[in-house]
């Protein structure tokens, strides 16, 4: 991999901001291996068996959404579209973004294989600039937002303080109905701030059971006033028997004590905010309010707390209503 360079975002202007987060901690965005249309090949070997992914959650959450009545659903984070997908095969009117090409360019093929997904719309979307999104938004608001697999902590605070994951909120917020729901989530970083390191097998997790990726976990951690605050979360995925195979960022790393060498590309380039279960409870209580009926769900699970037994949670996975 190429040597990292600063990378500055600018605490002012964020037009179009959130574009620069997969370029975070390089001087080139170009330099990142997720560049140049890379992304959606990796992120379909990242995430595994795409059935068994949707299987770990998707009852929970239609659960969720049937029993308040949601049909129209908007997928802030689509990524490739795999949520999406699956909502709208379950009936739902679903509208999908994301702020990189290579996802929404998947996405689109989803959606042109499947000839009875054509009132779905897909298009760029900026969390801070949500109501110029290239969908069109329902003149009530939707009933249900979703913003899962950990996208949001990936979001730099360009303000400081908490402003900018605020704004973001807010414009979530701003495009739901009265009564609609936001399912969000983030990694079980309580236990990342007390041992340093993600849960054991973090990555199989609800939503990543990939054979291919090794070596997860953190480093460049950033602490304040004694507790970490931020780090960059960092893995290597096997692209042996792929295109990827002959990419120039690739490298022969040993997967496992006992595995063979196989060519790998390092995945070391995702800086994620730090929050701790209580700390993001209240930044959506601050945007939501204090009256806004919340519920976490760890592991998308029905049982609530810190630990559920001896199973220590990979996310929290939070619901909140607008009142």
């Amino acid at each position: 991999m190429k040597s990292r360079g600063e990378y500055k975002f600018p605490r002012s202007g964020l037009k179009k901001s959130i574009s620069s987060i997969m370029a975070a901690n390089f001087s080139n965005s170009a330099d990142r291996p997720y560049a140049n249309g890379k992304e959606a090949k990796i992120w379909y070997l990242y995430v595994g068996d795409v059935q068994t992914r949707i299987s770990n959650y998707k009852s929970t959450l239609i659960n969720i959404f049937k029993t308040r009545g949601v049909h129209t659903v908007y997928d802030v984070a689509c990524g490739v579209g795999i949520d999406s997908v699956m909502l709208l095969e379950e009936g739902f009117k679903v509208n999908s973004s994301d702020v990189d090409s290579g996802f929404l360019e998947q996405t689109r093929k989803s959606k042109e294989a499947n000839p009875k997904f054509s009132d779905w719309q897909i298009g760029y979307g900026d969390w801070l600039e949500l109501e110029s999104a290239e969908v069109q938004h329902p003149a009530g608001g939707y009933d249900a937002i979703l913003c899962i697999g950990n996208s949001f902590t990936t979001l730099p605070d360009f303000e400081g303080e908490n402003r900018t994951h605020i704004r973001a909120l807010q414009n979530f917020k701003n495009l739901l109905k009265v009564g609609g729901v936001l399912i969000i989530d983030h990694r079980n970083f309580d236990y990342v701030i007390e041992h340093k390191e993600f849960p054991p097998n973090s990555h199989g997790s609800i939503y990543y059971n990939s054979d291919r990726v090794f070596n997860v976990g953190a480093k460049d951690f950033v602490e304040k006033e004694g507790q970490v605050v931020k780090l960059t979360f960092c893995s290597d995925i096997d692209v042996s028997g792929t295109d990827l195979e002959s990419d120039p960022l690739v490298v022969m790393k040993k997967k496992g004590e006992e595995g063979s060498v196989v060519p790998t590309l390092e995945l070391n380039d995702i800086p994620c905010c730090i929050y701790s279960l209580e700390g993001f409870t209240g930044l959506l209580r601050k945007v939501f309010g204090d009256e806004a009926e919340h519920k976490v769900f760890p592991d998308f699970k029905e049982t609530h707390g810190p630990g559920s037994g001896d199973v220590v949670p990979n996310y929290w996975v939070h619901s909140i209503y607008k009142s």
